[in-house]
């Protein structure tokens, strides 16, 4: 049975403003929420009954891959700009953005450590803020996933997954030391002079290697070189 869509209106978000949703996609208008009349009915649940629908709207217009394993969508204040977040069993995926989205993802394994913290104005909010921490060559980045509710869930999911990652990579590593196997070599190597070089099945595993966190980047990017000119 397909979900029924709620209709376009304007519906409430955090701090006392109302965002409006399209029919199929929330909008960038924000407004300040009217200040409702005395009618004698139960403000506060009709309050809550909006604000619950509208958060059941926005977890759906995701549209999250199937391969999703954990997501989180911020709450600002504001309501604008919030930061999209998602995890498979490879990357962690980043979207920040209000007039222009910006996007990256991160292999898991290049997650060091993700911190969760919440100011007095979060906790009234009940939202969180993560601090990740991403190896980048020689350096570290730290990318923020602000306003996200179940803060320290999320910190242990993610930090459960950089765990396996990494340690899956070790496995293989150790495996093919252990068996005298060198992956670049391997790549690159030329075949028999009577079967030729196979390029594109050379590229792919070059590629494989580098998602793996086997390869670095300057590494992939020199042997893919190398085979286009051979």
């Amino acid at each position: 049975m397909s979900e029924v869509q709620a209709p376009a209106g304007w519906y409430p978000v955090d701090g006392g403003h109302e965002r409006f949703w399209d029919g199929a996609a929330w909008t960038e208008q924000v407004r300040d929420a009217p200040v409702p009349a005395d009618t004698g009915s139960a403000p506060g649940a009709l309050k809550n009954a909006a604000v619950s629908a509208a958060g059941r709207l926005l977890v759906k217009d995701q549209n999250l891959p199937e391969d999703t394993v954990w997501s989180a969508v911020g709450k600002p204040v504001t309501g604008i700009g919030a930061g999209r977040y998602r995890m498979d069993a490879n990357y962690l995926y980043f979207e920040k953005g209000t007039l222009r989205t910006e996007s990256q993802q991160v292999p898991l394994a290049q997650v060091i450590d993700v911190d969760v913290k919440q100011t007095m104005t979060q906790k009234a909010r009940s939202v969180f803020t993560l601090t990740v921490q991403i190896q980048r060559g020689a350096g570290v980045e730290i990318v923020l996933m602000e306003d996200i509710p179940d803060g320290r869930t999320a910190q242990r999911q993610i930090n459960d997954a950089t765990f396996a990652a990494r340690n899956a990579i070790q496995q293989r590593q150790n495996t093919m030391r252990y068996e005298g196997y060198n992956p670049i070599a391997r790549a690159v190597a030329a075949p028999a002079p009577e079967t030729g070089p196979d390029p594109v099945a050379q590229l792919k595993e070059l590629a494989a290697l580098k998602d793996a966190g086997i390869l670095t980047e300057q590494e992939f990017t020199a042997k893919k070189t190398e085979i286009r000119l051979s």
